[in-house]
């Protein structure tokens, strides 16, 4: 007896509501499954990772605080942790 026929042979012994309830998680597990084998991408034509990373090189230079002045707002010495 295969799997699906012992399945059906205990679902066939409950009730209605709770026969119902053993689709429901048929579906679930179905669906669940389905999911988790498709891609996840949702982007029609993905940009390659070399290209995306050019793309952004240098996007915060002139935003992007120095060292010096993550250090001085910080209250550190820069030319004491310098040395």
């Amino acid at each position: 007896m295969t799997i699906a026929e012992q399945i059906y042979a205990i679902v066939k012994t409950l009730p209605q509501d709770q026969a119902s309830e053993i689709l429901t998680f048929a579906e679930f597990v179905c669906a669940k499954h389905l999911s988790a084998n498709q891609p996840t991408d949702t982007v029609d034509s993905p940009i390659p990772w070399t290209e995306l990373v050019f793309s952004l090189a240098g996007t915060w230079a002139k935003d992007f605080p120095s060292l010096e002045d993550i250090r001085a707002e910080s209250g550190q010495d820069i030319l004491r942790e310098s040395l």
